[in-house]
């Protein structure tokens, strides 16, 4: 009796299913300028890899739009983004230059009819100065000089999408990524690219994550 229990545990043993390890944990952090990357990134994940959005501080990688000044980290580009000035879809307005698009964000302009648009007042929306897609703007369109304190604030891409589609007199600047019909863009900031950052050099899950991304 004792022989066929001991028969029967050991094929028990031998059938079972091993236990699975543990999947690896890969902190990231993603700015508002990158974050049409996001999805992408999730795509990437795999059973072992177990994504955990964080802090700048801790992360494993940063997805951000150009470098840091200063980049003292390994950097890796995955892509590319064009940061567009956006509009309401409904709106009538052409295509701005780059001295009118500052002139609005500087708060000289405080109606549309000033740079070509209906009689409407101009309700600007910018981002928080510590995001990247607020950085590349100042630098590609403010010349150092502060946009308008009269501006509202987007808190995320998303944000800044449905506060400029709900508002008939807004104006903001979006990634193209996030571009839907109920805005149209009507200036182009610029092209950059989309970089991941590592404190480290990358390896295991966060190495296998950028190389997806690159692909």
């Amino acid at each position: 009796m004792k022989k066929i229990f001991l028969a029967a545990f050991l094929l028990f043993t031998a059938c079972a299913p091993a236990t699975a390890p543990a999947p690896q944990a890969v902190r990231v952090y993603v700015t508002s300028g990158a974050s049409g990357r996001l999805a992408d990134l999730y795509d990437c994940s795999t059973a072992s890899t177990a994504i955990v959005l964080s802090d700048p501080q801790t992360a494993d990688i940063t997805l951000r739009l150009g470098p840091p000044d200063p980049l003292t980290s390994p950097a890796y580009q995955v892509g590319s983004e064009e940061v567009d000035v956006i509009v309401p879809s409904p709106s009538s307005l052409g295509p701005l230059t780059l001295d009118q698009v500052h002139s609005i964000f500087l708060g000289q302009a405080a109606d549309w009819r000033e740079v070509g648009g209906p009689e409407l007042p101009i309700q600007v929306w910018t981002y928080a100065q510590a995001e990247d897609i607020q950085q590349i703007f100042e630098q590609n369109v403010m010349n150092d000089q502060p946009v308008t304190s009269l501006a509202r604030l987007a808190v995320s891409a998303q944000d800044m999408l449905d506060s400029v589609a709900r508002n008939a007199g807004a104006v903001g600047f979006l990634p193209r990524s996030w571009e839907t019909s109920e805005v149209r863009a009507v200036y182009r900031v610029a092209s950059e690219p989309v970089l991941a950052i590592t404190a480290v050099q990358p390896q295991g899950a966060s190495k296998d994550l950028i190389e997806c991304l690159q692909k």
